[in-house]
């Protein structure tokens, strides 16, 4: 049996195998052409190959037979270009497979072959195909030159597609490297060359995507892919709509819409299940299965991240091995099935080094970090979380924020309190900084733009300036000559000037060595009272220092100009140390102050608000932390007692008086205050409902009898009568209303949560402009301290109180947290907003002052987060154990 004849009977049950049923549509006319044993060698291999790309979407499996066929066809009739364009598609497909290695060595042999046949096109395309292997593997800048090869070759070809292909390419590697600036070039080149090639394509709408939801558009991300997809749909491009489905789902997660994620991931899985797309299978898997643990759903995200897994060993992705590895350790952790964890994370962890992976070493030892802190033993979980915490700060904001995090939570529970601080204001920092990294980017380009002015302002008065250098010189020269002349001239005057000198001091001596008898005596005179002052000022100061001993005042001197400071020994057994056991230094007080307080003022210091005063004094309130990480309350006084010659102040004295006690009873006042007034409250409640309530309740229904029998009235007095009644059933609602607001009696019989769940349903019926949402945690679990209740539902009270009055809000989510420390209450409006901070600060309006005194006599804490325009959240945490 001949090649020809054999190749046919291949071909027959290849497309029975795969089940193309033979109908007039494109593919199928490739496939007659190619079973015409009658047509041209060259045009059968033609409608072969073009036939097995359009396969490729679907059976990667069949194209790798079709590409060997078409090879072995063309190799028989020694037509070397189709042996290379056989090549290539075989690459091509085992890329797709994820068999990385085998599709590189078949890539470069398809470019011998093209180099033989003098096919320049397929060398470039061959080139194109090593740089996506390359990028595959992470290697991205090897990855760069076999793309710019391919664009070198193609611009000669003036191929639009190719050099199309090749910047898209290009544009995502540049994403990746986050230079957003020449992705978008790149991308917006890509869409140019295919426009201009007629052959519209959705590749760069959807890496333009990728680079605005990067840089945080996410409307503009989501419209670009939508655009993409309505494109491939067109095109009849799955495999391109399964990227697109893949990123939607990735917006949807950033916007917290889990259950969108978790369809548009899908649709992408299954297409790419469906192509036999392996590397895309494992992308997809790793995300789904990293969502579902981000969701709390471990059970679902065990299997999907272990079938990743075995995807990731199969295509030898290593990169992606160890970040699912890491990822089951945080996952074996969380479900307390740590038998294997170890080993996991060992696995991770040598993969990582090899690849010098920085941010996966930093992941690997947070994951040792997790283990050994559920397993107790905190020494050596803090070990790994300060090596991970050492390589985050260097890689990674986010990673720096989680580890540091944990590091606090950990000295906390060792009640490190130092140290504690220190991780806490890493994470606060690290947190913040998330949030400015766009802030910064701003400021850079606007500094690289001022130094570009600048280097031309000073390039543009460079040769000015030589030229008047030049001309100063010649100046100088003729100004030396007519120096010389005036300083020999000036010689000569003061030689006689001098003479006439040594003259009158020596008449003059004689004068003064008369008055300097008559001196000695005054200065006897003088010597002596200065003894006499002398004595006095000591026993002042020593009666001031034993008064300041008694009051046990901290007194601090400030010399402005130097910056120096001096502490009196009190200030520092005041907060417990020993007398100068830290530095004299500004620093050393305002790095003990706390930070709520240091908020309240407008000013980077106390001492700075001193100085900004007009009256040059300061007497206020404020918490030192003291040597054992507790607070105490002092009252800064502070005062400008002396100023330099044009009136700046140059030094400031003050003392540090220790108030707590103070404050402690002031605490307890208002604690028993309000604890006296919800008995109150629940006394009149009470009587109200007892009494008042009931005796309305018998006159209703005395009413209720005689109204049956007054039809023979006259109809004035049934009239009467009937407002009479009417007004009796408006006080038994409102007498009801009132006692329900004084102590809702949900909170007595049933707790918290119905208690909420009947004020929340009674404000959201009562509206038509505001949709309210409730959730909480709870369960079975109450809150069995009536004060918290209490508390809690006050606070509730005002705070919807206030969005009715003034936040103009269309939705309101209010959420109860039940957590193992804290009870936590937050209530999120969409409304106009306001000024936090000025509200804050002058600790008045909306009601804050009594939310934050109820919280103060129950040690809660309260934060307000607001700017005007972009809603308002109110924070609210109560320690179980206050």
């Amino acid at each position: 049996m001949n090649w020809k004849n054999k190749y046919f009977l291949i071909s027959i049950l290849l497309l029975l195998m795969s089940n193309v049923s033979i109908c007039q549509t494109e593919t199928d006319s490739l496939w007659d052409v190619w079973t015409d044993l009658k047509a041209e060698d060259t045009t059968r291999l033609e409608a072969l190959l073009q036939f097995g790309g359009e396969m490729a979407k679907t059976n990667s499996d069949s194209v790798l037979i079709l590409s060997e066929m078409g090879y072995q066809y063309a190799l028989e009739n020694n037509l070397l270009n189709y042996q290379a364009k056989a090549l290539n598609l075989k690459a091509k497909t085992l890329y797709r497979k994820g068999e990385y290695d085998d599709s590189e060595e078949i890539y470069n042999q398809a470019i011998i072959l093209g180099r033989k046949a003098e096919d320049s096109l397929l060398v470039a395309t061959s080139f194109q195909g090593i740089g996506t292997v390359y990028y595959a593997r992470g290697e991205y800048e090897t990855s760069i030159d076999y793309y710019q090869k391919s664009y070198a070759i193609s611009s000669i070809l003036n191929d639009n597609i190719l050099m199309g292909d090749v910047m898209n390419n290009i544009g995502i590697i540049n994403v990746i490297q986050k230079d957003y600036e020449r992705a978008e070039k790149s991308l917006k080149k890509c869409d140019s060359l295919y426009m201009a090639a007629g052959d519209q394509r959705s590749a760069p709408l959807t890496n333009l995507a990728v680079l605005k939801f990067r840089k945080g558009d996410l409307i503009q991300s989501m419209e670009l892919y939508l655009q993409a997809v309505r494109i491939n749909e067109k095109n009849g491009d799955d495999y391109s709509n399964a990227f697109a489905y893949s990123n939607i789902a990735n917006i949807y997660f950033d916007l917290n819409d889990f259950e969108r994620y978790e369809e548009y991931i899908n649709k992408s899985l299954e297409i790419r299940r469906k192509l036999g797309d392996k590397a895309g299978i494992l992308n997809n898997t790793l995300n789904l299965g990293l969502g579902y643990s981000n969701e709390d759903q471990y059970e679902k995200a065990l299997p999907i991240l272990e079938e990743s897994l075995a995807l990731a060993k199969e295509i030898d992705d290593k990169n992606s091995e160890a970040h699912i590895l890491v990822h089951l350790a945080f996952l074996q952790v969380k479900l307390n099935e740590t038998e294997n964890t170890l080993a996991t994370i060992n696995d991770a962890l040598n993969i990582n080094k090899k690849l010098g992976n920085q941010l996966g070493i930093a992941l690997c030892n947070k994951a040792y970090g997790n283990y050994y802190k559920i397993k107790g033993n905190n020494s050596k979980a803090l070990i790994y979380y300060k090596k991970g915490l050492k390589i985050a700060k260097e890689t990674d904001l986010e990673q720096t924020k989680d580890i540091s995090e944990k590091i606090y939570e950990i000295y906390k529970m060792q009640n490190n309190s130092t140290e504690a601080l220190k991780a806490f204001e890493l994470f606060v920092t690290s947190k913040d900084s998330v949030h400015n990294l766009e802030t910064q980017k701003v400021v850079l380009h606007q500094q690289y733009k001022y130094e570009n002015d600048k280097r031309a302002l000073s390039d543009s008065l460079n040769y000015a300036s030589q030229q008047q250098i030049q001309q100063e010189k010649l100046i100088q020269s003729k100004n030396q000559k007519t120096a010389l002349i005036i300083i020999l001239a000036l010689v000569t005057i003061f030689t006689i000037f001098a003479i006439n000198r040594v003259l009158l001091i020596r008449s003059q001596k004689k004068i003064i060595e008369g008055q300097v008898v008559e001196l000695n005596e005054l200065n006897e005179n003088l010597e002596e009272k200065v003894i006499e002052r002398s004595q006095k000022i000591a026993d002042r100061e020593e009666q001031l220092r034993y008064a300041l001993e008694a009051s046990n005042d901290g007194i601090w001197d400030w010399k402005v100009k130097s910056d120096r400071m001096i502490f009196s020994p009190a200030l520092y057994t005041m907060l417990g140390y020993v007398p100068y056991e830290f530095e004299e230094t500004r620093e050393e007080i305002q790095n003990r102050i706390h930070l709520d307080d240091l908020k309240k003022i407008e000013a980077d210091s106390y001492l700075d608000l001193i100085l900004q005063s007009k009256e040059g004094n300061l007497i206020t309130e404020a918490r030192l932390k003291n040597k054992f990480g507790k607070y105490i309350w002092v009252q800064i006084k502070g005062k400008v007692v002396s100023r330099d010659n044009i009136g700046n102040p140059d030094r400031v004295v003050g003392t540090f008086t220790d108030i707590t006690s103070i404050k402690q009873k002031a605490q307890d006042i208002l604690n028993a205050v309000m604890t006296t007034e919800d008995i109150e409250r629940n006394r009149i409640s009470k009587d109200i409902h007892d009494g008042l309530q009931q005796t309305l309740t018998v006159s209703s229904l005395n009413f209720q009898k005689v109204r049956k029998s007054i039809d023979d009235l006259p109809a004035e007095v049934i009239e009467t009568f009937g407002i009479g009644y009417d007004y009796l059933q408006k006080s038994i609602n409102e007498s009801r209303h009132v006692a329900h607001n004084l102590m809702p009696k949900a909170i007595v019989d049933f707790g918290i949560i119905k208690a909420f769940e009947d004020l929340i349903y009674e404000v959201d019926k009562s509206t038509d402009s505001i949709e309210f949402e409730f959730f909480h945690n709870f369960g079975e679990h109450q809150i069995n301290n009536q004060q918290v209740r209490l508390t809690l539902y006050r606070i509730l009270q005002e705070g919807i109180n206030n969005i009715f009055k003034y936040s103009k809000a269309t939705k309101v989510d209010i959420q109860l947290k039940n957590y193992e420390d804290i009870y936590m209450l937050t209530i999120e409006d969409n409304g106009v907003g306001f000024d936090a901070e000025k509200v804050l600060k002058e600790e008045s309006g909306l009601g804050f002052k009594g939310m934050k005194n109820r919280l103060d006599a129950i040690g809660g804490f309260l934060e307000i987060e607001s700017k005007e325009g972009r809603g308002t959240t109110l924070v609210i945490e109560i320690n179980k154990n206050f």
